[in-house]
This record gives C-alpha cells, sequence and structure tokens, in this order.
C-alpha cells in the first residue's frame, strides 16, 4: 500500500486540485477556468485558433501507454525517494502560482511538468525517474504554447516562403515574395498583372508549420521504439525541424500547380472554407515528413551495422539490479510521512488562492477610443490635416478576439502629407496585443531600423515612441521596381502606464499581476507615414517626415491618452 497506492493517491489528490479546482486565468480576465479544463477545450475545440493543438489529446494515452510497458521493470526498481526533491516541489509550485496571477497558462503547464519530476523523486527516487523519463519528457507535448508564433512558427514561416520563392524561379515559375506570401510575377507581354496566375500566403495558421510539434512527437516516439542508438534517435528526432520546412515548401508548390492550372478557387478556396485539394496538400507535409524520417531512420540503422559490422543493443537500458543469489532487491516501502507532507501541499496551495485570487479586469482603459477630424500643425506647409475612417481588416477581425476595439483614420493635408493613426484596444482577452515587428514583416515591409525617440508633450511628459524605418517594394504604374520607406512610430498605454517595449509590457503586466494583483487592459497606438521625396520633388525627406510625425503625434495625444487629459499641467 505504502509502495505505490498511497503514494499515488496523495499525488492525485495534490495535482488534481491543481488542475481541476483552482481558478487559473487562461487569458481572458472575467474568466477563471482551472486550467484542466482549459486544456481540454484546448485540446478539443475545432476553431483555427486551437485546432493546431488537437494532437495533445493523444498525449496523455500515449504517456499511460510508455508507462504500462515499462511497469514490470518499474515494479522491480529499488524504492529510495530524495528528500532534495522537495525543493523540486516547491519550485514547480511557485511556477504553477507565478502562472495562474500572471495570466500565463503556459507557465502553470510548466509548473505541473517540474511538480511531476519532483513527486516522482520525492515518492520513489532517481531509478523509478529514469525508467519513466521519456514518459515525462513526452508529456511536455500535451501544454499548448501561445506564444510559438512569435519565437518559433513565424521565422519558419519565413524561411518557409523565402525556400519556395527561390525553388518556383529555379523551375520557372516567376515570382515575387512579398512577406509571408508568394505572387506570380506580372508579365506584359501575356497582359498578366501581378498575381494574376497565383496568390499564395504562407500564414498563419494555414502553413502548416504549427504541424511541427506533432511532428517532432511523432519522431521521439518512433526513436525511442525502433533505433537502437543514442546518436540514431537524436539525429532522426532534430531532423523534424529541416524536414517540416522541406514538407512545406512541397505543400506550397502543390498549390502554387493548382493555382495555375485548376484555378485559385479549386486549388485555395476562402478563408472561411478551404477546398478539398487546399486541406489535401496539409496533409502532404506529413505524408512528405514521415515517409523521409523513416528513409533517414533506416539509413542511420544501415550505416551503423556496415561501421560496426554487427547490431549493437540499446546502450540506453538501465541495468538489472539484483542480489548475490541473483533475486531482484526487496524494493521497500514510501514512509508515510511524504504523503502527509504532500497533503499538505495540497492544503498550502488552498490558503494561497484564497488568499490572493487572480485579479480581475481593470475597470479603465488608458485610452479613449475615439480621434479627432481634423490635427493642425501650425509649421508645416499645408499641415491642416482631415481625417477619414480607416476600415480594420478582414484578417484583423478574423484573428483577433471579437471584443477587441479599434479607432483609426487615415490623415491627409491635401499637400501631399499623409499620417495613418491607430488605436487598438484589448478586451477580455490578454492575447490581443502582438509585436508590430512580426506582423509588419509578414505584410511585405523589411525594417532596416530602430529607434526610441522622445517627444515632448504639452503637459511636459517625454512620450517615448519607437520608431521602425521600414521599405517596402512596389511596381509603379509602368511596371517598374521601386522601393518605398515609410516611419512607423508606435507605444502602449494603459490606465497610468506608457512604454514603446513590448518586453517590458510583459514585464509590467505579470509584476503588477503577480505582486500587486492589478490587471492592465492595453492599447496598441502607431502612426504610419510615408517618406515622399523618393517619389516626388517636394516630397519630405527622412528628418523633415520624422519631424512632421512628432508634431502630429504632440497634437493628437492630448485628445484620446487620459494621462494627458488628467494632468495637462503637469511637468
Amino acid at each position: 500500500m505504502y509502495r505505490w497506492l498511497l503514494p499515488v493517491l496523495y499525488s492525485t489528490v495534490l495535482l488534481g486540485t491543481l488542475l481541476f479546482v483552482f481558478p487559473f486565468d487562461t487569458g481572458y480576465a472575467t474568466e477563471r477556468s482551472p486550467l484542466g479544463f482549459a486544456l481540454w477545450s484546448t485540446w478539443t475545440t475545432t476553431s483555427k485558433d486551437a485546432q493546431d493543438y488537437s494532437y495533445c489529446l493523444l498525449v496523455p494515452v500515449i504517456v499511460a501507454y510508455l508507462v504500462f510497458e515499462r511497469s514490470p521493470r518499474i515494479a522491480r526498481a529499488p524504492i529510495r525517494g530524495i528528500n532534495v526533491a522537495m525543493v523540486v516541489i516547491l519550485l514547480g509550485l511557485l511556477l504553477f502560482w507565478i502562472g495562474s496571477k500572471a495570466g500565463k497558462q503556459y507557465m502553470g503547464c510548466g509548473g505541473i511538468q517540474l511538480l511531476l519530476a519532483g513527486i516522482i523523486l520525492w515518492f520513489w527516487g532517481v531509478a523509478v525517474f529514469r525508467m519513466v523519463l521519456f514518459a515525462w519528457a513526452l508529456l511536455s507535448f500535451a501544454w499548448p504554447l501561445p506564444f510559438i508564433d512569435t519565437s518559433i512558427a513565424f521565422p519558419l514561416r519565413m524561411m518557409v516562403s523565402g525556400v519556395a520563392y527561390h525553388v518556383l524561379n529555379l523551375i520557372d515559375i516567376p515570382c515575387l515574395r512579398n512577406g509571408t506570401a508568394i505572387i506570380s510575377a506580372p508579365n506584359p507581354a501575356a497582359n498578366l498583372s501581378t498575381g494574376a496566375r497565383f496568390q499564395i500566403d504562407i500564414a498563419d495558421p494555414c502553413s502548416g508549420i504549427h504541424s511541427l510539434l506533432a511532428l517532432l512527437m511523432f519522431s521521439a516516439l518512433y526513436s525511442y521504439f525502433f533505433l537502437p542508438r543514442r546518436w540514431q534517435q537524436w539525429t532522426v528526432f532534430l531532423s523534424a525541424i529541416p524536414l517540416t520546412i522541406v514538407g512545406n515548401v512541397v505543400r506550397i508548390l502543390l498549390l502554387v500547380v493548382g493555382s495555375i492550372n485548376f484555378g485559385t478557387t479549386f486549388a485555395i478556396g476562402t478563408n472561411d472554407t478551404p477546398s478539398w485539394y487546399h486541406e489535401g496538400c496539409g496533409y502532404a507535409v506529413f505524408a512528405v515528413v514521415l515517409g523521409l524520417e523513416f528513409l533517414l531512420g533506416y539509413a542511420v540503422v544501415v550505416f551503423e551495422k556496415s561501421r560496426l559490422k554487427y547490431f549493437v543493443g540499446d546502450d540506453g537500458e538501465e541495468a538489472t539490479v539484483t542480489t548475490e543469489n541473483g533475486e531482484p532487491p526487496a524494493s521497500g516501502e514510501v514512509p508515510p510521512w511524504r504523503g502527509y507532507v504532500t497533503l499538505s501541499l495540497t492544503g498550502l496551495m488552498v490558503i494561497v488562492f484564497l488568499i490572493r485570487p487572480p485579479p480581475g479586469l481593470p475597470p479603465e482603459a488608458g485610452v479613449l477610443m475615439s480621434l479627432p477630424d481634423q490635427v493642425t500643425l501650425v509649421d508645416l506647409p499645408g499641415g491642416r490635416f482631415s481625417g477619414v475612417t480607416a476600415p480594420v481588416t478582414a484578417v484583423e477581425h478574423e484573428r483577433l478576439p471579437k471584443d477587441t476595439e479599434f479607432a483609426r483614420m487615415n490623415y491627409e493635408d491635401f499637400h501631399g502629407h499623409f499620417v495613418y493613426f491607430s488605436i487598438v484596444l484589448s478586451g477580455l482577452q490578454q492575447y490581443t496585443i502582438h509585436p508590430p515587428e512580426i506582423c509588419l514583416v509578414a505584410q511585405g515591409w523589411r525594417i532596416v531600423a530602430t529607434q526610441d525617440i522622445p517627444i515632448r508633450l504639452a503637459s511636459g511628459h517625454n512620450l517615448i515612441v519607437r520608431n521602425l524605418t521600414v521599405q517596402h517594394d512596389a511596381y509603379d504604374v509602368n511596371h517598374k521596381p521601386r522601393v518605398v520607406e515609410s516611419y512607423f512610430m508606435y507605444w502602449y498605454v494603459a490606465d497610468g502606464v506608457v512604454t514603446a517595449s513590448q518586453v517590458e509590457r510583459n514585464w509590467i503586466s505579470s509584476w503588477d499581476r503577480v505582486v500587486h494583483n492589478r490587471n492592465h487592459r492595453w492599447a496598441y497606438v502607431f502612426a504610419m507615414s510615408p517618406i515622399t521625396d523618393s517619389v516626388r520633388a517636394d516630397g519630405l525627406n527622412p528628418e523633415q517626415t520624422r519631424e512632421m510625425m512628432a508634431q502630429f503625434i504632440q497634437q493628437i495625444v492630448p485628445t484620446f491618452q487620459k494621462s494627458e487629459l488628467a494632468e495637462p499641467n503637469r511637468t
């Protein structure tokens, strides 16, 4: 009883309480769903935002099988729980608590992962942990990673688009690359404009890049069961990364060929209802990657056999522990006090959550969601800007939460000066705001310079904005290429907080939620204007454009930013 039953029971009480009882801030300020229910919703949803994580539902089943497969050896393992494992358990609980307070679901999942390792070491010791190490590591594939698009998926999307662009031109299918999109090149002789033959946007989630995690999991299982040597296992496992790029390039080629021969409707469909051909090309990624992995696995085994002239057994198997007469040793029992300590930790976590529940939605935003119809710059010839409401794109409506608010204007003074100004205010969901560096590059802009500049406001405050110098390739009416250069200035605003740094914004949000039990409702503000001296003789040069935008921001900020409305005379 004290060897397995009671320790498993105590562990289940602790983990079950954390996963299915405690309210966990999962990204929505008014929803306190326990982490276990939030995970189940993510695993089983069919929405575009989460369907890439449907494979996670299989992970607990696979982990259970791996433990069952090794259960005879685990049953014979010596039981020697280690006290230092309590440090690992406490670190796991701390990480879970911080995740719940900061609204970072992946931190809560990381805390559970660490907690499981600590529990195994605490009750049963190193020998048992070694036997279930692979199953424990594989469990990490069960956790959704909402930040993967910026850290992994987006760079891979750019790599896929770059490789596909070069391959298409190499096989004599002329095309242009515009951020993550690949479009057919213009052909004046055939009276074909840019994009007339095909337009393929390698966009999230349709890029198939999120298949990387599922393919990595399959690679791990394939390597574990079928490859005997450790170097072979790691080679095939890591090959999933470049092979996923290869598979996605093949998918893009199939979509291009389908668009050229059968039309865009047949090959692509629409964003809401992709065609069957489009969906089938998505499965081609798995067929290509898995086929190449099987071949690679076969190749490394053949190479090892030819090198050593005989098959080498598993170098990762643990030695069987026996006594002097060849019998398995007595494995012992788990001391009861270890279970009592685990139950005490469950009670401690209950008290902590009752004392410091996650913060609620802040009652106020830091901005007013309205922009003036006119902005006047007295030092600029013309300088009287009139605004027209700018539309919100279909992609923004589709990708951002439904309660996201927008205030957006196109300003023009009818003397050749333009400013595009926008406020995006997050609703209840905390993942509305994304760094513009990702969106701009995906839209085909190149960021050639970044600078934080101060703008002195009428209140006496210095507003720090991040200024991006961006370039975009375009064609004039005669199909001649030219480069469009613009300034893009942005910053973030919450109630009483302003910053131009995405890192600082995330830090402020997490710190205030954990330490001060305060939530922030962030607004993302930006202004964009072209540098016009490259397209007309009387246009503004870079320095003049920057000065015009600084003056524009000086004039418009006091009309919507509450920190400037509330205390206009503070210095």
